[in-house]
């Protein structure tokens, strides 16, 4: 005798299957991109970590609401990667604009935080409070889309709080280390904004066109 799942089971299978071997593929593609947007593995790394810790607020959003994770809380997760990358693609992004621009270290993070936290914080809330609606809808239609909703507002909520206060402070980290490890070779310590991808991209630029 023998025997096999059919139906919305085997439906459920293969499209669990796919999503196995295709997901990783475009998170690598996604990767290479940051990588050589920002021509620095270290700082695509930090943005890519953002990822994992927002998860936590899916967990966290399905426990409050009182749902399990299905399978279409992982559509709801594929959605909240595109939006917290995005976020932390722009905070970077414009961190390195202000370090091209002849900006200190600690001072083209302070403008960035300042410049960036009204349109992050508004986006988050705006998005959670469209989503609010289908969260809370008891009737049977809704709760079918309910768990996709609550992966995305309360990821995109945590998610907020990594961006605005983990983000910074990683890439203070990452500054740190790598001046360390510099100065540890060299022997003499570099400023904080000479050992900057986006920094060191200029001088290159520079010596170039001289």
């Amino acid at each position: 005798m023998s025997y096999d799942f059919e139906g919305q089971s085997r439906e459920s299978d293969k499209t669990t299957n796919s999503m196995k071997n295709v997901f990783p593929v475009v998170l690598g593609l996604m990767f290479l991109v940051v990588v050589f947007s920002f021509r620095s593995f270290l700082q695509a790394f930090i943005v890519f970590l953002m990822i994992p810790f927002s998860l936590v607020g899916v967990v966290w959003g399905h426990f409050i609401q009182g749902y399990l994770m299905s399978f279409l809380s992982l559509f709801g997760v594929i959605a909240l990667i595109g939006i917290v990358i995005n976020d932390a693609l722009v905070f970077v992004n414009a961190f390195n604009g202000r370090l091209q621009s002849g900006k200190h270290f600690t001072e083209a993070l302070y403008e960035v935080g300042l410049s960036r936290f009204r349109p992050i914080v508004l986006t988050s809330l705006t998005t959670i409070a469209g989503l609010g609606p289908l969260i809370f809808e008891q009737s049977r239609q809704a709760q079918f889309l309910s768990p996709m909703a609550i992966s995305v507002a309360y990821g995109l909520l945590f998610g907020t709080l990594l961006n605005l206060v983990m983000l910074p402070a990683l890439l203070v980290l990452l500054n740190r280390m790598k001046a360390f490890f510099v100065g540890l070779f060299s022997g003499e310590k570099p400023s904080p904004e000479a050992v900057e991808p986006a920094v060191m991209h200029r001088e290159l630029f520079e010596g170039e066109e001289q």
